[in-house]
């Protein structure tokens, strides 16, 4: 699919800024500003402007990242160095191991060290340890439990009374009307919704601790 010379323009511009990100507002508009020029005056030279003439005039130009490298030597800026991704810990991996799953290796208290752990690390910010308590106390082990209670509930067989049968005598026991049938769904849907957090969670945080830079603090 071919592009239009405007649109060709505006990506080249764009690239050209975020190469030139780590200057100065007004070096990086002054820069921007002159390579547009140097662009719009090609273009008025160009008696039927096509996307090959355009991709011409860019090319010329130079690559974006080559003209930021000498606006840095120009101006005596210092590139900026990548930032390194933040090595976990066994501290870091205990908090989301026993986040997720410390209620099954200690009851309760699993899961309270895995927040100790969560809340000593400098790997998350304070928002990221709150979701972490929050989403949900007691990690899957709360979550199973009620499952388990939900479902022993649910299958136990409510009876909603009985009647007796003429020719016996023996009474029969009724089952109940259907009426707590939507309720049901809603009470399945919130322990399905209980079973996905925790495991969302501690995803979240597995997910922030590779994004945190080394140097990340609390």
């Amino acid at each position: 699919m071919s592009t239009t010379p405007d649109k060709l323009v505006e990506r080249y511009l764009k690239h050209l800024e975020v190469e030139l990100d780590d200057l100065p507002r007004d070096r990086r508009r002054e820069i921007v500003d002159e390579i547009a020029g140097h662009i719009a005056e090609a273009r008025t030279g160009l008696e039927h402007e096509s996307e090959a003439d355009i991709r011409n005039i860019l090319e010329g130009l130079g690559d974006p990242a080559e003209i930021a490298a000498d606006a840095r030597e120009r101006f005596d800026v210092q590139a900026a160095a990548p930032a390194q991704l933040y090595r976990p810990g066994w501290m870091e991996v205990g908090a989301l191991v026993l986040l997720l799953v410390g209620g099954f290796i200690v009851p309760i208290f699993g899961w309270l060290i895995g927040v100790v752990f969560l809340w000593l690390s400098n790997a998350w910010n304070v928002r990221d340890k709150v979701i972490g308590t929050l989403f949900v106390p007691g990690g899957l082990g709360l979550s199973v439990l009620v499952l388990v209670l939900f479902l022993a509930e649910s299958g136990g067989g409510v009876s909603c009374g009985a009647v007796t049968n003429l020719n016996t005598g023996a009474r029969i026991p009724q089952p109940c009307p259907d009426s707590g049938t939507s309720t049901n769904y809603l009470a399945l849907v919130g322990v399905i919704v209980l079973l996905v957090t925790p495991i969302v969670t501690t995803a979240y945080l597995a997910y922030r601790l590779r994004r945190r830079p080394a140097a990340a603090t609390a």
